[in-house]
């Protein structure tokens, strides 16, 4: 015989134990279809504010939900940044900042001109389990006995260019990211009321899909809020720009081909940040 539990005494009627765990478990599937949009971002903040050749220029890697408004430390042995210059990408030294809830890092200009910096992520798998969301495979969970219901990865890139000149195409530079979003206006020549074109690719080719754009100031109360949305077609995407100051460029990719045992997905973050003056 089914014991019966009541969540509301004796006399006021009961549920079966089964039920209320297999709502449970739908909770969590939503929950688990839910994750993809509430990840945090990575984007890359300036300290310095002038560009000198041989002068160490600081920097830091920021995870938040809300822009520019740090809310972590990233695990550092997940993530790189530096300086990209004459077609490489040059690692720097991280270091945790749990003060100020970011990594900090610094590069060395080599001219005074555009400085393109980087910032990645190799995200870990984590689960949606019946124990709530757990970092870690999917076959090393289950063999602790979990019931998994969705692992999904996460990689994030992230890409500053500061100082931007007119004369200076260093703003255009393709690394090669899984995804990537690049200008295809000079953000020296970005004005408020004129449009901001970029280019987003997706393992190479054109990206068709949601972009989101802001700036900083535009909101710090509410997470996941932009100032404003488009959809890139054949990979090229318009920003209306409504304010001076720093922005970031947002493009995201979902449901990618997982690795069998250690995630079912996985899902690209990418963010360009540059300066309208």
């Amino acid at each position: 015989m089914t014991k019966m539990i009541s969540n509301r005494g004796e006399q006021g009627g009961s549920i079966p134990l089964s039920f209320r765990q297999t709502r449970r478990l739908a909770i969590l599937e939503l929950l688990a279809l839910a994750l993809p949009a509430s990840a945090h971002e990575l984007t890359i903040k300036a300290k310095s504010t002038e560009v000198k050749a041989g002068v160490p220029f600081e920097a830091t890697v920021q995870s938040a939900h809300r822009f520019i408004v740090p809310e972590e430390v990233e695990v550092l042995s997940r993530v790189k940044a530096g300086l990209f210059a004459d077609g490489k990408f040059q690692e720097s030294r991280i270091s945790g900042n749990e003060k100020e809830l970011c990594i900090d890092f610094s590069v060395i200009p080599p001219t005074d001109g555009t400085l393109l910096l980087v910032a990645v992520k190799d995200g870990e798998s984590w689960c949606v389990t019946n124990e709530g969301g757990k970092a870690g495979a999917r076959k090393e969970l289950e063999a602790q006995g979990l019931k998994v219901l969705s692992a999904n990865k996460y990689d994030k890139y992230a890409k500053a260019i500061l100082n931007a000149s007119r004369d200076d195409r260093t703003f255009a530079t393709v690394i090669g990211h899984p995804l990537e979003v690049i200008p295809l206006t000079n953000p020296a020549d970005a004005k408020v009321g004129a449009f901001f074109d970029v280019r987003i690719l997706l393992n190479g080719q054109p990206y068709t899909g949601p972009v989101w754009a802001t700036y900083d100031g535009f909101v710090t109360e509410y997470e996941n809020t932009y100032a404003y949305y488009t959809e890139a077609e054949s990979g090229v995407a318009h920003i209306k720009i409504t304010a001076p100051g720093l922005w970031g460029v947002r493009a995201a990719q979902g449901g990618l081909p997982g690795v069998e045992g250690d995630y079912d997905a996985l899902n690209l973050r990418a963010f360009l940040l540059f300066e309208v003056r």
